[in-house]
């Protein structure tokens, strides 16, 4: 924004002796350009998937952030803005039960309203105070708040800006550079740069002054050559031919469909009976599958029994200790007995599949969430224990200090993180990287995970196994798939899913969907992954540092603004009220 001599315009970021002539922006003003970008932007992610709207989603919240001055409830409609959005965006996480329609998915949208505002007023202060202009601070800002927003909080990392781009292949290569954050921060400069060219002056009020000419050439520049740089860097990474050999991994993927319901005391039977039929089917006729994937928690009411040395006789069993551990034994190694029989009798494949592993020991009993590989031959068997439970539907905030809160709630008590990630390696050749549900919608955890089992001499792929029953078939799923495709875009790996309803899927390494599975129905996919290998990918090797940097900067920006209204103040009373001159 310019001033009429050709500077930047200073706002009520600085004292109000400086700016208090100034014209302040309508609160109707910031009210429908704040509508305009949650509209905007939901219409740009599934199920609508309008993604040419995010280049220009944003237009009213920058409009707002180059206001002159902005009412006093301003924050308060840039909060409801942020809440109209992710309440519509994330409807169908509250499909599952009544507790999460009535409490978690509002509770969550209500957590990831503030980020609107954030971004808002630490651009402001960026843009007016520090008079960094906006093509550069509106991407920072954004990102930096992503990148919080994956991190607090345990991380949630669905919904980023550049997620509505997942199917412009080109565009998103740079995610091998700097993470899903940078196709955010490619869409969020090209709109600032228009933004600041004022494209939009016209239906601001109070008019703003229009920039010169020359500025205006700057800013289109700026665009051609972001995009150019963005597409030119991801046409030539598709163009790289992968290593590859005649080997290639055969892999039946197991989508079951039952919807989750907390109500059917038969869905646990029935869900494993569903995926024991698909894969006899599946399995009949052949003999050369090198794994077959079961979705997470599809073991119906069978479990795991994980028997600690130290474990007690809990209050209220009339058996000794040895008893005790003899009952846990026996039903681990049945168990573990069905599924040997499974794996080498029955379908002659080893199986990753996901179910709950029950932890006994002298703290009582623990709950994991794991990935199970059953080998053929009686080899031994490795478990992944998923290490980021999900909020509110793995775990509720507070819900150690709280346990009351897990009344309100169908989970019955928190999930217990794993101890960390876990290879499997399947013949000589294979990797495989496995995550749990949601974990791979968070960059840096699968990022972590690929980075512990990375291997140079063996095709590494990354698995995702997920119960995506508890959305009953909602865009939610489409949020999720795209997540994947980011994950494997970012560290140039294939991706498997096994998702329950959907979306079971098999990605390249450049975040081509191959070959999807359909929502809510059963269907086994047979895929065959070409063997090859590739090495780190820059964002492998240095993660997040590129969005991190950001992170502090948005942060320190904050601080910025919470600290400046309180010296003035303190400055004020100091000198008698009198006001600064």
């Amino acid at each position: 924004m310019h001033s009429p001599d050709g500077g930047r315009q200073v706002n009520d970021s600085v004292p109000p002796s400086d700016n208090a002539a100034l014209p302040t922006m309508s609160l109707r003003c910031v009210a429908g350009w704040s509508l305009f970008s949650a509209i905007a932007l939901y219409l740009a992610f599934p199920p609508v998937g309008l993604w040419p709207l995010a280049w220009i989603a944003t237009f009213g919240w920058l409009a707002i952030v180059r206001a002159y001055r902005l009412p006093r409830r301003a924050g308060l409609t840039l909060y409801a803005s942020g809440a109209i959005f992710w309440l519509a965006l994330l409807y169908g996480v509250g499909n599952s039960h009544w507790a999460t329609r009535l409490f978690g998915w509002p509770t969550l949208c209500a957590y990831l309203a503030v980020y609107t505002p954030l971004f808002v007023f630490t651009c402001r202060t960026a843009v007016h105070r520090f008079k960094i202009p906006l093509v550069i601070a509106a991407p920072i800002c954004w990102v930096g708040w992503e990148f919080v927003r994956a991190h607090f909080a345990t991380g949630f990392a669905v919904g980023l800006l550049g997620h509505t781009q997942a199917a412009q292949l080109p565009l998103i290569q740079i995610s091998n550079l700097i993470g899903a954050y940078g196709v955010s921060f490619v869409v969020l400069a090209v709109a600032a740069a228009l933004v600041d060219a004022g494209v939009i002056d016209r239906w601001i009020r109070p008019q703003t002054t229009q920039p010169s000419m020359r500025y205006r050439i700057a800013m289109l520049a700026t665009i051609v050559v972001a995009l150019a740089a963005t597409l030119g860097y991801g046409w030539n990474q598709l163009s790289i031919p992968a290593a590859r050999s005649s080997q290639t991994l055969t892999a039946a993927l197991v989508q079951g469909s039952i919807d989750t319901s907390f109500e059917d005391p038969t869905q646990g039977e029935r869900t494993f009976e569903q995926y024991v039929k698909l894969t006899d089917e599946v399995t009949r006729d052949r003999d050369d599958l090198d794994i077959i994937l079961w979705p997470e928690t599809t073991m119906g009411n069978n479990a795991l029994i994980v028997v600690d040395e130290d474990v007690e006789v809990p209050p209220g069993l009339t058996m000794t200790t040895e008893e005790y551990r003899e009952r846990l034994v026996r039903y681990r190694d049945d168990y573990l007995a069905m599924l040997d029989v499974f794996a080498n009798r029955r379908w002659r494949a080893p199986l990753l599949l996901g179910t709950s592993t029950l932890r006994y020991g002298r703290q009582g009993m623990q709950v994991y969430n794991s990935a199970l590989y059953v080998p053929l031959d009686q080899a031994p068997q490795l478990r992944y224990d998923k290490t980021h439970p999900v909020m509110f539907g793995e775990y509720v905030p507070l819900g150690d200090l709280f346990p009351w809160l897990y009344q309100l709630t169908p989970m019955g008590g928190g999930l217990t993180p794993g101890a960390g990630p876990v290879a499997i390696d399947v013949g000589d050749r294979v990797r495989l990287v496995p995550c749990i549900c949601f974990e791979n919608t968070v960059p840096h955890l699968v990022r972590r995970h690929a980075a512990v089992a990375a291997d140079p001499t063996k095709t590494e792929i990354l698995v995702t196994l997920t119960n995506d029953g508890w959305f009953w078939g909602s865009s939610v799923l489409d949020l999720h798939l795209i997540c994947a495709q980011f994950r494997s875009a970012e560290l140039r790996k294939p991706m498997l899913i096994a998702a329950n309803t959907g979306f079971s899927a098999w990605i390249d390494r450049s975040g081509r969907l191959l070959d999807v599975g359909p929502r809510q129905q059963t269907e086994v996919m047979v895929v065959d992954i070409p063997l090859d290998t590739a090495p780190p990918t820059i964002y492998q090797r240095f993660g997040d540092l590129f969005a991190g940097t950001w992170g502090i900067a948005v942060l320190v920006l904050l601080g910025i603004n919470l600290i400046c209204p309180w010296l003035r103040k303190r400055k004020t009373s100091s000198s008698g009220g009198a006001d600064p001159q």
